[in-house]
């Protein structure tokens, strides 16, 4: 991860800033928003599919993966589509995939065997869309409580361990790190002392005390920010994408946790 091709510089990037389209939209629903049948190619879909509130004028990441994060907080939970598509003639969502995650438990995917809530599935392999990007409203306020997933440029492994239940990497080198595996910023790196951004600085703050995971393979490792530009909000980031690389993947900065770390309280 920090000497492949991939690598980049063997950093983690901040996709979706400087106009990359790489970010990830999130929406919220409320009882205000009009409520879709979403057709899901995937056997056995999430039952809230069937009755999924979506604003008006949502739009998709623009990108291969068109993907997007909706929270509904009035009922609960948090969705992720991948492959979302509105038909504006028959007013109808589709997507590939789709994974619900309920707001008031651990985040965990059924089939971890670890999860507070039978209801938490779908077919993005143990991923929660809650924690799929940092957030802009959350680094406005200074402060990200939750752990972030991370796409390994490298190829990451065909294996998985906790919290991920599948891989989408296809690696058979056993130097090739799992989905699943989690690292975090070394507790003893004075992370205001490398000058980063403001905004940089929340989300490395995040890393030092939840860490990340990775949960995707990518073109480059890479966290995606919240793309304010599709939802139309304009660009509220003012940052680069190399704003996180003044703490390279190196065992200077970084602690890479056993495979299947649970953390405790």
């Amino acid at each position: 991860m920090s000497t492949a091709e991939e690598a980049a510089g063997g950093c983690v990037r901040l996709a979706g800033a400087q106009d990359s389209p790489w970010g990830q939209p999130v929406y919220w629903a409320s009882s205000d928003d009009p409520s879709y049948q979403v057709t899901v190619g995937k056997d056995d879909p999430p039952p809230e599919l069937q009755d999924l509130r979506i604003p008006d004028g949502a739009l998709a990441a623009d990108n291969n993966d068109a993907s997007m994060s909706l929270f509904d907080v009035d009922r609960g939970y948090v969705v992720a589509l991948t492959d979302a598509e509105f038909d504006a003639d028959s007013r109808t969502w589709r997507a590939s995939g789709a994974t619900v995650t309920y707001l008031d438990s651990n985040g965990l995917d059924v089939r971890t065997g670890q999860s507070t809530d039978e209801r938490n599935r779908g077919s993005h392999r143990g991923n929660n869309a809650a924690v799929m990007m940092a957030r802009f409203d959350e680094v406005s306020a200074g402060r990200i409580e939750h752990v972030l997933k991370v796409a390994s440029g490298p190829d990451p492994s065909s294996r998985a361990v906790f919290p991920m239940v599948g891989s989408d990497g296809d690696s058979s080198d056993p130097a090739a790190p799992p989905q699943g595996l989690r690292f975090r910023i070394k507790p003893s790196v004075d992370l205001e002392s490398l000058g980063l951004p403001p905004q940089a600085l929340v989300i490395a703050r995040a890393l030092q005390e939840y860490g990340f995971y990775i949960g995707d393979s990518g073109g480059v490792t890479a966290l995606k920010l919240e793309d304010t530009r599709i939802q139309g909000r304009g660009e509220r980031w003012d940052l680069p994408a190399d704003a996180l690389c003044e703490l390279p993947l190196s065992p200077r900065y970084w602690d890479v946790l056993p495979e299947g770390y649970r953390p405790t309280g």
